[in-house]
């Protein structure tokens, strides 16, 4: 009852202020839309009109945005952003250090997502209703908010940071098949009570050492022996697995197996991403690059079982050795149109001083534009001047 409630007032908000909020955005870039919040960085917007929510399939949002001259941060996910949209897996980049409330709620087939490194909290209703199976907190989480994982009716797993302190009410109520947590936090996070794990049941929580588990033990919650079975990890039972495959030239997906959790390192040797998620992208640069893939249960990296995955930029050799595609582009009503097979291609659009005002890989084929300018479009090596109206 708490979760149709809290669409209806979903559906009130888009209806009213919300709505209108929805189709005022700022930039459109890769078909992502986004708000300014301040000189330097914006907010990934909704996509909300004609009542339905646009996003849809695998999303990897940039880092940055380039509109008008200004290289925007993508700093922050407004709330309801992709609320009962159609996408299938959200990589966030380490930009990102806020999620609004309900961002990703009510998006049935949402099965993967990678957090940021530097997410602070889980808001309220974040994935709720989504189709997670395994997700992982990063380190500096702190609080997981009310309803966020609420009717999760997928989840099997989740990595709790030892930063987590508070898991707000009914955070995973109904997540039927939670069946294991892997809590890093040496004190049990604080609840609301068995209302936090309402409709849930047979949990086991794997923790990392005995101290640790006397604590969670002797806690009024975590104690529930009805409801959770309490582990000392022993490290990962299962070998991990990963497959490597190039996805046209731009980028190379790495698929996780085995429901475990990765930390993925550059090649600098800093962290870059901790995920659950099936899959995880890299970009594909000039140079071939390798990344160091870690299992991890967040007690214990598993680095004698340790991966390396390699971004190879011979894709992008054996697509330029191929013929030049042919493809029409066109200005019409203040949003150019590029019609023609575009895979694995990367669009760049100027204007006629050389302001870079777009960049990033062709996946949709249709860029909203302020008008009336002339501008330079380059999609692969095809090259037109465009009248934007």
């Amino acid at each position: 009852m708490k979760w149709i409630l809290f669409d209806i007032l979903l559906l009130i908000a888009f209806l009213s202020d919300g709505f209108s909020t929805a189709l005022a955005q700022d930039i459109e870039a890769n078909g992502i839309y986004y708000n300014i919040i301040s000189d330097t960085q914006v907010e990934v917007a909704p996509a909300f009109y004609d009542g339905v929510n646009h996003y849809e399939g695998c999303i990897i949002l940039p880092e940055r945005v380039y509109c008008d001259g200004v290289n925007y941060e993508v700093a922050a996910i407004a709330p309801r952003a992709f609320w009962r949209s159609a996408v299938t897996e959200v990589q966030i980049p380490n930009s990102v250090t806020m999620i609004g409330d309900a961002a990703f709620a009510d998006a049935e087939d949402l099965a993967n997502i990678t957090l940021p490194l530097g997410l602070k909290a889980v808001s309220r209703y974040m994935l709720a209703g989504t189709a997670v199976t395994h997700v992982a907190l990063p380190e500096g989480v702190v609080s997981i908010g009310q309803s966020a994982f609420e009717d999760c009716s997928y989840l099997r797993t989740i990595f709790l940071p030892a930063s987590l302190r508070y898991i707000g009410e009914s955070a995973f109520g109904y997540c039927s098949i939670l069946n294991e947590i892997y809590s890093d936090a040496a004190t049990p996070p604080l609840t609301m009570g068995d209302d936090t794990f309402e409709g849930c049941g047979n949990i086991h929580v794997m923790l990392a050492d005995g101290a640790t588990t006397s604590r969670y033990q002797n806690d009024a919650v975590w104690g529930n022996e009805d409801m959770f079975t309490i582990w000392i990890d022993e490290g990962l039972a299962v070998m991990p697995t990963m497959q490597q495959e190039n996805l046209g030239e731009n980028w190379t997906a790495l698929t996780l197996g085995n429901s475990l959790a990765y930390k993925i390192y550059g090649p600098d040797g800093y962290l870059i991403a901790m995920t659950a998620a099936d899959r995880y992208f890299l970009p594909i640069g000039a140079q071939s690059t390798e990344y160091l893939v870690v299992p991890t249960t967040l007690m214990y990296d598993e680095e004698d079982l340790e991966l390396v995955a390699t971004a190879e930029p011979a894709a992008i050799e054996e697509i330029e050795e191929e013929p030049e595609i042919e493809l029409n582009i066109v200005g019409i009503d203040g949003t150019i149109y590029i019609q023609g097979d575009t895979h694995g291609l990367w669009t760049f659009i100027y204007d006629v001083y050389g302001n870079l005002w777009y960049e990033r890989p062709a996946v949709n084929n249709w860029i909203s534009l302020p008008g009336p300018r002339v501008y330079i479009v380059r999609v692969g090596k095809t090259v037109r001047k465009v009248f934007v109206n």
